[in-house]
């Protein structure tokens, strides 16, 4: 087997797994239909991740294999190419869609059409990370967002459905101005490969003017919308909210970044690229704020971790949007990347965690109020786990996320201050820090006994199932991946920074684990807990209540949605 078609395997073999899942309701609910649903899941997850282990010695050493599909001629032919952006992203999405679809073995979705749709999204996925023309990334993000729909309606909550139709009429319009943009390039070029529409950009007047610059901005819009940075974030909170745990994991961990990524090799090679980099990292700088602000308002745990997903997702985007804008090519835009995906990849570990801890506790404990709920680890006591695995884990998520040494989330949190240092956009990121840990002083009590709280006596804490093994094995994982990587935090800066072609540049500060480090964490862990302490006055939840009841309006997606394209259009146009 040449290279060329091994590249591909990470998105043949899903749908190789997808195809044996789909087979196997021939057998209905017998033992074997669940051993070839298995094994296709074995195909589809494990599969591709050993290979990405053998493909690794090949971008390691900055090789940057293409390959067109069919004989169609290259600039309107499907084009992948697979280097250290694919090889990390590919990482990203089969690690943690791995440990939520075992998760879900246990405590469900689960099923042939489950993990076959699973795995098409999964595979949609994959492909995105590696596609380098406009036509193949709209398929790839309609399949991925098809898929999803599909997912959060999964779900047995009351309001799934309505979830699931809000995310698809929102996205599906979103990506309708995607294809008009593809359009605008298509009809100026006459290519649909990011190179090719970039080569004759350049050879024409303006680069393209009003009709260029319209394109990229519907283009990009349709992209932020998948991401849901500000203010294009309204589908999220309930989507993620209802949805299934696994799949809130995955959506919050690969699926709204994977986009973004996917993005990237279009802005390095448009005119104006730069320009909307730097917009995005504004944005990005806002939503890492405003995010969390909301969050901390929430009374609905799932709600709280949603809005947690679009800060976190906003101190991605501004690192991200920065790299693009320095140049992604040159040492301090490489140092952007790098801290931009570490934090991707490591926010996908601990949020993850993070759904699977607190949607098994609330689905034991039977509440889901975050002011109601108290001693639920009594309840999983009762639910047969003699050892506290599930409050373990929950620990080892919210002191990755409030970035706490040696987790993973304090490594990618200094390297997104070390690389935006002297920025205001880096002040933005430190405010948001302080509201990251009062949010979850507020969600951890949860777990702790309160005078006020329902008795153990009354028998209203009973645990309403079992503790799934499966659920605590994907835990487990999960925990031991975000010490781990935390503590291999400087490895694995220079493995990411070695995959994006840089050797000489870092991402991370000096001496990490050193005493001034670690007295800025403090630092940021007393501001979180004076915060914690101003909220629960009785004027801090008198704020938090008219926050959390402002006016949501349904159409008030689309009319962020025109606004943002408008003012991207004036940002690209004013800039040039």
């Amino acid at each position: 087997m040449e290279l060329t078609d091994l590249i591909l395997a990470p998105v043949v073999l899903p749908l190789i797994g997808a195809s044996l899942a789909f087979c196997a309701k021939a057998f209905h609910k017998n033992d074997k239909a669940w051993k070839l649903e298995s094994f296709a899941a074995a195909i589809g997850l494990g599969l591709p991740l050993l290979l990405l282990v053998y493909l690794f010695q090949f971008v390691n050493l900055g090789q940057s294999i293409q390959v067109s599909i069919g004989r169609w001629p290259g600039n309107i032919g499907i084009l992948y190419r697979f280097d250290g952006i694919a090889w990390l992203v590919s990482l990203l999405g089969f690690t943690v869609g791995s440990a939520a679809w075992v998760y879900s073995q246990g405590s469900g979705p689960k099923g042939p059409g489950f993990t076959t749709t699973f795995l098409i999204q999964t595979a949609s996925m994959a492909a995105a990370a590696m596609t380098v023309d406009l036509f193949n990334l709209f398929v790839c993000l309609e399949v991925m967002g098809l898929a999803s729909y599909i997912l959060v309606a999964s779900s047995e909550k009351p309001g799934a459905y309505l979830a699931s139709f809000s995310y698809l009429m929102i996205s599906a319009t979103a990506m309708v101005f995607f294809l008009i943009g593809l359009l605008g390039f298509y009809k100026l070029t006459g290519s649909l490969s990011y190179e090719g529409i970039s080569s004759v950009l350049d050879s024409l007047p303006q680069k393209g003017g009003t009709m260029a610059t319209a394109s990229l901005a519907l283009i990009v819009a349709a992209v932020a919308i998948r991401v849901a940075i500000m203010p294009l974030y309204g589908w999220l909170p309930d989507a993620h909210a209802l949805a299934p745990h696994s799949i809130s994991a995955v959506l919050s961990g690969v699926l709204i970044k994977a986009p973004l990524f996917a993005l990237t090799r279009l802005l390095i090679v448009m005119p104006g690229g730069g320009d909307v980099g730097r917009l995005l990292s504004y944005t990005g700088a806002i939503t890492a704020l405003a995010g969390v602000i909301i969050a901390l308002s929430q009374k609905d745990t799932k709600q709280l971790l949603a809005y947690h997903s679009i800060s976190q997702i906003g101190y991605v985007v501004c690192a991200w949007g920065a790299a693009i804008a320095a140049g992604i090519t040159t040492p301090a835009g490489i140092a952007l990347f790098s801290a931009s995906f570490l934090h991707a990849l490591y926010h996908a570990l601990f949020k993850g965690l993070l759904f699977l801890t607190v949607g098994t506790t609330t689905d034991l404990a039977g509440e889901r109020n975050v002011y109601k709920l108290r001693n639920a680890a009594l309840s999983l006591h009762k639910a047969g786990e003699k050892v506290p695995i599930t409050f373990l884990c929950f620990l080892t998520a919210a002191f990755a996320i409030t970035a706490i040494p040696p987790f993973n989330g304090y490594a990618s949190k200094a390297a997104l201050s070390y690389t935006l240092k002297g920025s205001w956009q880096g002040l933005f990121l430190y405010a948001a820090s302080l509201g990251t840990v009062a949010s979850f002083i507020k969600l951890s009590r949860i777990y702790l006994p309160d005078k006020k709280s329902i008795s153990p006596s009354t028998g209203m804490n009973m645990p309403l199932g079992k503790i799934k093994k499966t659920a605590q094995f994907s835990q487990l994982f999960l925990a031991l991946m975000c010490i781990i990587s935390g503590i291999a935090a400087l490895p694995m800066s220079r493995l990411v920074l070695r995959l994006l072609g840089e050797v000489e540049s870092d991402s991370l500060p000096p001496y990490l684990f050193s005493v001034e480090n670690y007295t800025k964490t403090g630092l940021v862990v007393l501001g979180g807990i004076l915060l914690y302490f101003l909220i629960s006055t009785k004027s801090g939840k008198k704020v938090l209540q008219l926050i959390r009841n402002r006016p949501k309006m349904f159409h008030g997606n689309f009319v962020a949605l025109s606004l943002g394209m408008a003012f991207l259009f004036y940002w690209i146009k004013l800039s040039n």
